[in-house]
Parts: structure tokens; C-alpha cells; sequence
């Protein structure tokens, strides 16, 4: 007598991906942040890891590191105004089933918070190096005055500094939301973004 075939196990279906352009969008920001943090740590005189290589590239000087600090924080800041705005454009793909109100809530939050303070914090670094009045060496024999004294380079530091930490906070929030779903929940939610 034969078994009868038993019938494996359906596997949940792949959510649906977000458009490669959102995607590309968002990775690239994801790096830009990375390259930003360690660059921002390597100008407060992080130790370890980063303080040879500012010894051997930048003559020990955290200084020198500003105007890639500042390339790289308009870059984020101009991601993010092209992140929102394809975002006002495009759907997003439908949420898997296992999310609830209550993560679909915590998500969209999350992400507002993202968008806001992708804007705050290079925003707030780019008021410092315009608005306040202070000066940088940035290489050499050269100096670089933000043109205008309009804001107290304290309160510029207190917020980009604040905002910076608010950011890796929501930062966390997001992936732990995401990691959630793909290792607890099972519901494949990180093919959505890659």
C-alpha cells in the first residue's frame, strides 16, 4: 500500500518591491549616511580605526575634512528632496498581511521622522558653515569664514549635533521594524527595499 503524497507547505508569496529608482534612491542615501558618520567622526578626533587614516590623508588636521563633510551632507540633503518628491509621484507597494495598523502607524512615523531629519541635520551643518560666523582651516595656507554672522554657532552646533542623534535613533527604529519582519514575522518585508 502506497502513502498518500502529502502536500508540502505553501510558501508565503514575496511582497511586492519598491521601483528601482526608490530603490537606488534609498541605498544610496544609506551610504551617503554611512560615509557622512564616519567622516564626522573622524573630524571630532574619533579614536581608533579612523585616526590613522586622518594621520596619513589629512596630516592629523580634523579640519581639512570639512569640505568633504559638507559635499557629502548636500549630497544626502539633495537625496532626500529626490527621494520626496519620486515619492509624491510613485504608489507604494502594497504592506504584507502581517503588518498591522499599529506597524503600518509605527512605519509611517518613522519614515516622516526620517525625511525631516535627513533635512534638519545637513541643513543645520550648512547654517554653521554659512550663517555663523565662525572659521575652519581647510587646507594649508587656506581659511574658510562663513560668510555671515546671523546665528550663534552654539545653538547651529546643539542642533546639528541633536539632530544627528534623533537620526541614528529613527535610523534604528526603521531597521529593527524591518529586521523584525524578516526574522520573527518571516514575511521576506526586506525583499521590499532590495
Amino acid at each position: 500500500m502506497t502513502e498518500p503524497a502529502t502536500e508540502a507547505p505553501k510558501a508565503r508569496p514575496l511582497p511586492p518591491r519598491h521601483g528601482v529608482i526608490a530603490r537606488v534612491l534609498h541605498w544610496l542615501t544609506v551610504l551617503a549616511l554611512l560615509a557622512q558618520y564616519l567622516v564626522g567622526a573622524a573630524m571630532v578626533g574619533a579614536e581608533g580605526v579612523l585616526e590613522p587614516w586622518i594621520e596619513e590623508a589629512y596630516d592629523g588636521d580634523e579640519d581639512l575634512l570639512l569640505p568633504v563633510h559638507v559635499v557629502i551632507g548636500c549630497s544626502i540633503l539633495a537625496l532626500t528632496v529626490v527621494r520626496f518628491a519620486w515619492r509624491q509621484v510613485v504608489t507604494l507597494p502594497a504592506w504584507p498581511p502581517t503588518v498591522t495598523a499599529g506597524g503600518k502607524r509605527f512605519i509611517v512615523a518613522t519614515e516622516r521622522a526620517l525625511y525631516a531629519l535627513l533635512v534638519i541635520t545637513p541643513s543645520s551643518g550648512l547654517a554653521l558653515v554659512l550663517l555663523s560666523g565662525e572659521d575652519w582651516e581647510v587646507g594649508d595656507r587656506a581659511e574658510w569664514i562663513a560668510p555671515l554672522d546671523l546665528v550663534d554657532d552654539d545653538l547651529l552646533v546643539g542642533i546639528h549635533v541633536a539632530s544627528q542623534i534623533l537620526l541614528l535613533v529613527t535610523i534604528a527604529l526603521h531597521v529593527g521594524f524591518v529586521l523584525k519582519h524578516q526574522f520573527v514575522d518571516r514575511d521576506r518585508f526586506i525583499r521590499r527595499m532590495v
